[in-house]
């Protein structure tokens, strides 16, 4: 007869899952940088090859595959032989999974930022500003190669919430819509496709519409946005039904949150709707530890928030804007609606 485990040792054996949460990014970092899932895409291949190939020490990379292959990335197929899993192919530079770009973020551009919670939660300095002396946007200009990295993971990860999310969207008696800090435009591409005679347009930073604009040729979309450059902070020059923030606020503490707010809220005319599209914060933490992780992640590297529903009700109520109710989306992300009296 098995002998129960006592509720004390599970919950200890757990604390040490999340306490070794770092050897799994490592393992699957070191994956991509040996380049083991696009080597393994066409197929399986033994050990010994493989490590001639990619020139490393076969006993190590057979090790390596054997801890992938604990995790579900690799499989054993047998004889020194290994392949892919389905999970696999998502960290393969073909995927549009946006996994493998969230992975090399996580390694290489917010690791070292999460040692600093410490000091963050302590003297109430923002982790990334303090460890690179400038702004997670200010540092990917200045590093194009880890700017078109969270570019492109940005946009694989938004065209795949587009997809969830747009459907949600209530447009009903909306001509025109207006995407602020939209990015590359999934979103408001997503809209357009489900509603054929609707106008967009599309504002962010200048530099940010001219690479939509060059995405857009790149695709050959026959319907696009309308683009306007700018900055959210000072003006928002665009007239619009709808105003679409999509994952905007939590970049930003209250007071500069509300200076958006108050530059959507001057444009808008009388009757126009802003559809805040973001991650909730739930009453009770065990019901939601992800959006914790993120409200987290934004204090470290922007120096924003999640926040609850009450909390974005209270922005919008102070930029002038009437609540109008919320609804949930097959996503993490909530909509929650408001009017310009």
């Amino acid at each position: 007869m098995l002998t129960p485990r006592p509720p004390l040792a599970d919950a200890l054996s757990g604390l040490v899952g999340l306490i070794d949460g770092y050897q799994t990014t490592a393992v699957l970092h070191a994956a991509v940088q040996l380049d083991l899932p696009d080597r393994l895409a066409g197929g399986p291949r033994d050990a010994g090859t493989l490590a001639k190939a990619i020139g490393a020490d076969a006993d190590r990379l057979r090790r390596l595959l054997g801890t992938l292959t604990a995790l579900g990335v690799c499989r054993d197929e047998g004889n020194d032989v290994f392949a892919l899993t389905e999970a696999g192919h998502a960290l393969t530079s073909s995927s549009t999974s946006g996994l493998r770009q969230r992975l090399l973020l996580a390694a290489t551009h917010y690791a070292p930022v999460w040692t600093r919670i410490e000091r963050g939660v302590r003297d109430g300095v923002t982790a990334f500003d303090d460890l690179h002396g400038c702004t997670p946007w200010q540092y990917r200009q200045r590093h194009p190669v880890a700017g078109e990295l969270f570019n492109t993971w940005l946009e694989l990860e938004t065209g795949r919430l587009a997809s969830l999310i747009a459907p949600v969207l209530d447009l009903a008696g909306v001509a025109n819509v207006a995407d602020i800090g939209g990015g590359t435009g999934a979103l408001l591409n997503a809209l357009l496709d489900l509603h054929p005679g609707l106008e967009a347009t599309l504002f962010d930073q200048p530099h940010v519409v001219i690479q939509a604009q060059a995405h857009w040729d790149q695709a050959r979309r026959t319907r696009v946005p309308a683009t306007v450059g700018g900055d959210f902070m000072e003006e928002v020059p665009v007239r619009a039904d709808a105003y679409i923030l999509k994952s905007v606020l939590h970049d930003w503490a209250d007071t500069d949150a509300l200076r958006i707010l108050h530059s959507c809220r001057r444009a808008m005319p009388r009757g126009a709707r802003m559809l805040l599209i973001e991650r909730v914060l739930p009453e009770h933490p065990p019901d939601d530890p992800a959006t914790h992780m993120v409200d987290l992640h934004m204090m470290l590297v922007t120096g924003g928030r999640e926040r609850s529903l009450a909390q974005f009700e209270s922005l919008l109520e102070c930029a002038g804007l009437r609540p109008s109710g919320h609804r949930a989306t097959p996503s993490a992300f909530t909509v929650i609606e408001a009017v310009a009296p």
